[in-house]
């Protein structure tokens, strides 16, 4: 069977999805989020390292992992910090560049903390509005507004948190890596 197949390219496909999800259940790092529940608006700021690999003229796809904190703007003396990995795919609004404004679905995971009396690990779906400037060669910028749906585990209490959406505002700074789709030779 030749590799380019689409029964074959679906079935990686298939496969990695699962490999992430079971990954993701163990490796307690993730897309960080703010461990509270009915939270609604939250704010972060996160380091990341990214690996970007273009796929498309105008989208890509990203798997960054990275630290950050996160808190909710109702609550804004509890911030929590965590550890987060996440897969991102990504569409910008100019052919080419793969910078300045694009949107992104993403499906990560986290392990968040307060340092006190919460542990939680988490697997989070989402959607960004991103903005992505370079600071030098390998050094980003995104400021970005997200929506996503925290599926969450307390490691204190054993328990699993019903899903709330919450809105994020917040910005990642970080080294990326880039790798540009080549060009097909005729």
């Amino acid at each position: 069977m030749h590799l380019n197949n689409p029964a074959i390219r679906l079935m990686k496909k298939t496969v990695f999805i699962f490999f992430f999800l079971f990954i993701s259940l163990f490796a307690r790092c993730d897309v960080i989020y703010f461990p509270i529940q009915y939270t609604l608006f939250a704010y972060s700021a996160e380091l990341i390292l990214s690996f970007e690999q273009a796929v498309k003229d105008r989208s890509s796809n990203v798997l960054w992992g990275g630290a950050g904190c996160v808190g909710s703007f109702l609550m804004p003396d509890q911030p929590a910090a965590g550890f987060e990995f996440a897969y991102e795919r990504r569409r910008y609004f100019k052919p080419g560049e793969y910078e300045h404004f694009f949107i992104s679905g993403y499906l990560g995971t986290a392990l968040m903390t307060n340092f006190n009396d919460m542990c939680d690990i988490g697997i989070v779906p989402g959607f960004k509005i991103n903005y992505k400037a370079r600071l030098a060669p390998n050094t980003i910028m995104e400021p970005y507004i997200s929506v996503s749906l925290p599926l969450s585990y307390s490691l204190k209490y054993n328990e699993m948190w019903f899903p709330f959406p919450v809105a994020t505002i917040g910005i990642r700074l970080g080294f990326s890596n880039l790798k540009k789709e080549r060009k097909k030779q005729i």
